[in-house]
């Protein structure tokens, strides 16, 4: 009865190494979900950045555009998206 009692315990012990184990790869691995994440944001808020100086320069080429030179359907179109560029600079 005694060697049974010993590989049990032995067993036991066995079992709650092994959960240890599992329970410091599941940290492990959240914090490696978490570091991801984090790159994640800090990639989607750089092509937010890039995403926001591709238009300011876009606008910029639009404001500064010579009409001196442009036929009546081109001066309306530029107008209009002066209009529209700066509503949009007042609204914010």
């Amino acid at each position: 009865m005694d060697a049974i009692e010993k590989m049990w315990a032995k067993k036991e012990a066995l079992d709650k190494e092994k959960e240890m184990a599992k329970e410091e790869r599941f940290k492990q691995s959240l914090e490696l979900d978490k570091a991801a994440l984090e790159v994640d944001k800090e990639r989607a808020s750089n092509e937010a950045k890039l995403a926001e100086a591709k238009l300011m320069k876009e606008e910029k080429e639009i404001m500064q555009v010579d009409k001196s030179n442009l036929d009546a359907l081109q001066l309306e179109y530029y107008e209009v998206m002066q209009r529209k560029i700066i509503a949009r600079r007042m609204a914010n």
